[in-house]
């Protein structure tokens, strides 16, 4: 679930882009792709003019966390399931280019799509991305890093600094599909061993 998503943002974000009226010559569609940043060597970065896309980190919604165990009832059957588990994406989208000016354009260009459009369901989105769940719906919150911060994911990529721009899309629902049991349906309580209750 979590590469759809990534894709579909990029998706999203390469149709913006081809709108925009652009000069550039030297920069090619798509634009904006998944990549691990920490990969990119100096030489590819010398002729690299992307948007790079990165997952940088992965969170649990606490406040989701304590729901009840899934319960279905079909057939005179109850069904029981794990509860889905909810995530935080927290992904990185770096400005790569060769020219530091279209780096600053192109950056300014991921602000601007994501401020006029932060939340994303199949109802609002044209998408050719497989593997999206009916109830798909995600949400965009720019993510500050303070300077502490960019010092460590910086080292952690093992490279210079580049302009980038850091968001949390949330919540991404994960779910199996499994059954921790199958049960008759409960329609009489015994009170006591003595009296029932139906």
């Amino acid at each position: 679930m979590i590469h759809p998503i990534l894709k579909f943002l990029a998706e999203q974000m390469n149709a913006y882009i081809q709108d925009q009226n652009r000069s550039d010559t030297d920069i090619t569609d798509p634009v904006v792709i998944l990549q691990n940043i920490s990969r990119l060597d100096d030489d590819l970065l010398k002729t690299t003019n992307k948007i790079i896309i990165s997952l940088v980190n992965i969170s649990e919604e606490t406040s989701m966390k304590n729901n009840p165990d899934y319960i279905s009832v079909r057939n005179n059957l109850t069904t029981y399931k794990n509860a889905p588990v909810n995530l935080n994406l927290y992904v990185m989208f770096t400005s790569f280019m060769t020219n530091y000016e279209n780096a600053l354009i192109y950056l300014s260009l991921v602000l601007t799509f994501f401020q006029g459009k932060f939340y994303f369901n199949l109802k609002n989105s044209t998408t050719t991305v497989e593997g999206l769940p009916d109830d798909f719906h995600i949400i965009l919150d720019m993510f500050n890093l303070g300077f502490e911060q960019l010092n460590y994911v910086w080292s952690t990529f093992g490279g210079k600094q580049h302009p980038f721009v850091c968001y949390k899309v949330r919540l991404l629902k994960m779910e199996r599909e499994s059954t921790s049991e199958i049960t008759s349906v409960i329609s009489e309580v015994a009170i006591d061993g003595r009296s029932k209750v139906k």
